[in-house]
């Protein structure tokens, strides 16, 4: 990278993807290391979508599970993926026939660039003070979005330092565990994903692939 542009971004930001210069380096925190469930919601625009989101924080890999309403009132669809940070892959699971898909973890949206900046505001989720992250997502084909995460400062994973689901998502920014996530596209649609609900626990069983095998 040598354009203008670039530098000018460089400038901008520090060594990792979103602290800004004048920030200190994340650092994990074990005094609130977090293992559990978080719930979701998924909005946008349009009050039709109903879509919702799970998401497993466990030992050095984190499982998300995305249901989508069909066509019909009793039907949901599930996407199960799970990131593994050992070995850098993404699962895609198929529970009906015991089977997975593996890809490399950072395969989705490759190229995908997140310019945020701490921008001294925060926002309550769940009675949490969230401080706000803000600025841009840059897709490769030049989309640009406004983006904002909200980032819990009692909720750490510590095993990884940034983690975005499918490169447009951030999940984990700077050691903290995202809450909120908005984003406004150029054609002024909003999309939110917020959580509702945090459970506490040891999740290990969720991240167990006894009978299933490789697709």
């Amino acid at each position: 990278k040598d354009s203008k542009k670039d530098d000018k971004k460089n400038k901008k930001t520090a060594p990792t993807e979103y602290i800004t210069a004048g920030e200190e380096t994340p650092v994990a925190d074990t005094a609130t290391k977090f293992t559990g469930l978080i719930k979701y919601r998924m909005t946008s625009d349009d009050p039709a979508d109903r879509d919702s989101m799970f998401i497993w924080f466990g030992e050095n890999q984190i499982r998300v599970t995305m249901f989508t309403p069909g066509y019909r009132a009793d039907q949901i669809f599930e996407t199960i993926m799970i990131a593994r940070f050992a070995d850098s892959s993404l699962l895609t699971l198929d529970p009906r026939n015991k089977t997975y898909k593996s890809e490399k973890l950072d395969s989705r949206n490759a190229g995908t660039e997140f310019m945020l900046i701490n921008r001294k505001k925060t926002m309550p989720i769940l009675g949490l003070t969230c401080p706000e992250y803000s600025g841009e997502m840059l897709m490769k084909d030049g989309d640009s979005y406004e983006a904002a995460a909200l980032v819990s400062k009692q909720h750490s994973y510590i095993s990884q330092v940034d983690y975005n689901f499918l490169n447009i998502q951030p999940v984990v920014f700077g050691y903290r565990i995202v809450l909120g996530w908005r984003t406004k596209s150029s054609e002024n649609e909003n999309t939110y994903i917020i959580a509702y609900k945090i459970e506490k626990g040891n999740v290990e069983s969720f991240f167990d692939l006894t009978g299933y095998r490789p697709k």
